[in-house]
């Protein structure tokens, strides 16, 4: 059997730290709106709700906390934003929610913490 290389571990650990996110969020009281929402601005990893507060959430994980938590550039935040606003059109709400944007940073740890999540809410502004 052919062992995956760096670019699929990688994306299987990202993937293992939204799992990871999504269940933190959930403990947290948040409803999981999305997963992996795309659109032709961008992806947006997690939408959440708890009360009238809607989470825009990128996911990161990197060999260290502070590199995950350093990993969003601007550009992707606006791509982020632009997905989010594309989004909250379709939503039709008769409310508007706030909006907010989230990091859930994880970095490589031993097991059992290897992916325990670091939320950063208000990551940035819009």
């Amino acid at each position: 059997m052919k062992r995956p290389n760096r670019r699929q571990r990688a994306e299987a650990a990202g993937r293992s730290a939204e799992r990871i996110a999504e269940i933190m969020l959930r403990l947290k009281g948040y409803a999981i709106l999305e997963r992996r929402y795309k659109t032709k601005l961008g992806e947006i990893d997690l939408i959440a709700q708890r009360g009238d507060v809607i989470a825009f959430i990128e996911v990161k994980h990197r060999a260290t906390l502070s590199a995950a938590l350093y990993a969003v550039t601007q550009t992707q935040s606006q791509r982020i934003q632009g997905a989010a606003n594309l989004y909250m059109a379709k939503r039709r709400a008769p409310d508007d929610p706030e909006q907010r944007f989230d990091i859930i940073a994880t970095g490589a740890r031993p097991w059992p913490l290897r992916f325990w999540p670091y939320h950063v809410m208000n990551a940035w502004y819009a």
